[in-house]
């Protein structure tokens, strides 16, 4: 890292911390439902052709996904039932969740991190800026929106909002 000051701008945050200050802001079910939905993305992403030409999930290629993800969704859903029954349970559950919301920083951040090939995720770079930048926008939908494919048509409406956000963190740059 170097510290030379070329392109630092005090007015703007760095993606560190909009990224953190980002997720910091998701409830409980915000993060399950991020986790939920990157389940549901790469299901989506081992489809094949069943009977009829009908796309169905590959229950084998699944398998691994869901038992990646099922850890973190049943430690959620055990803070969930704790959640509510008292203050200092409630402190105790924001304590608790911020494993998760380290988790889902990470996977975030990833965005920014060359892949294993040396290639820079530009068209990623720019959907997440966008999502990031504005509040109003939904995090928990990045997963979807990442693996948003164009062969697979329960993904389409994904891949246009896709293309629609790439274009406007293109537009936003220049």
């Amino acid at each position: 890292m170097s510290l030379y000051g070329r392109f630092f701008k005090p007015q703007e945050k760095n993606t560190l911390r909009r990224v953190m200050d980002r997720v910091a802001g998701m409830s409980i079910l915000d993060c399950r439902a991020y986790i939920a939905s990157e389940l549901e993305a790469m299901k989506n992403l081992y489809m094949k052709k069943g009977p009829g030409d009908k796309l169905v999930y590959d229950e084998a290629a699944n398998e691994r996904h869901v038992e990646e993800h099922k850890p973190f969704l049943d430690y959620i859903d055990s803070l969930l039932e704790k959640k509510g029954k008292s203050t200092e349970g409630d402190i105790q559950v924001e304590r608790d969740m911020q494993c998760i919301r380290d988790i889902i920083a990470k996977d975030l951040l990833s965005t920014y991190e060359p892949d294993g090939y040396g290639s820079t995720k530009y068209d990623d770079i720019y959907v997440l800026d966008v999502i990031l930048d504005d509040v109003a926008k939904n995090i928990t939908m990045w997963p979807m929106l990442r693996w948003a494919s164009e062969w697979n048509p329960k993904m389409k409406e994904y891949r246009k909002l896709y293309d629609k956000y790439e274009k406007i963190g293109r537009d936003l740059e220049y």
